[in-house]
């Protein structure tokens, strides 16, 4: 599934990609989740590496979008970013952020599903790639070298082959940017990497060099899970 976020503040502007979002499904099978941001301070203030586009309105209260798509790039430098805008004059402006491209509005609905087939295409290039944004910078990690995701002290770290990384943030955020064929939680506080399990004993799955506690209401789906990745390496 598709992560966009749309940045509008104009009602009718959000209706008619609403629109298109539901049309795209029906017609071409690409499931989507959409979050809608009214201003471009909002969005920034409440950004999470999430989104596999986002659609971005170029005036809008509080912050401009392209003071938006500026800060955005501090924080996240890949997300692919779209224009959607009736002022053509900032074209040349969208370069300096990277801007993946412009529609104008009315947006209508073949350049809307164009322009999703580009964003398809993007996604299943990276999808064994995760960018992860901190604040120190954004890191881009192999999903295969991940050992396991933790949850300490409102921190999210990743452990992996090349270290750690960690950042404020949410578990469940996490969680939704997965696999989820490969990555499941043993307890509240990890989600384990399948293909780096190495046994499970005595209520322990064992990662890496690590132990986790496999707690017990969450014990039957992680055991059903483990043994249907299984059967899908043989």
């Amino acid at each position: 599934m598709l992560e966009i976020a749309i940045v509008e503040d104009r009602q009718e502007a959000v209706f008619n990609l609403e629109n298109h979002i539901a049309r795209l499904k029906m017609e071409k099978g690409i499931e989507c989740h959409y979050t809608v941001f009214e201003n471009g301070l909002f969005f920034i203030e409440n950004y999470k590496p999430i989104y596999d586009v986002v659609f971005m309105d170029i005036e809008m209260p509080l912050m401009n979008g392209m003071e938006a798509a500026g800060r955005l790039r501090q924080v996240d430098p890949y997300v692919p970013l779209v224009f959607i805008t009736d002022l053509k004059q900032y074209a040349l402006k969208g370069y300096e952020v990277e801007a993946m491209d412009f529609l104008v509005k009315p947006v209508n609905y073949i350049s809307f599903a164009t322009m999703m087939e580009r964003v398809v295409r993007r996604s299943t290039k990276k999808e064994e790639q995760l960018t992860i944004s901190t604040a120190e910078g954004t890191y881009s990690v192999n999903i295969n070298d991940i050992y396991y995701i933790e949850m300490l002290n409102h921190y999210v770290i990743y452990h992996a082959v090349t270290g750690e990384v960690r950042f404020f943030g949410s578990l469940s955020d996490e969680e939704k940017r997965l696999p989820q064929d490969r990555f499941i939680r043993c307890n509240s506080g990890f989600i384990v990497n399948l293909a780096q399990v190495k046994k499970v004993q005595d209520g322990e799955v064992y990662v890496g060099d690590t132990s986790l506690p496999i707690s017990r209401n969450k014990k039957a789906a992680f055991m059903q899970s483990l043994l249907n990745f299984m059967s899908t390496m043989r």
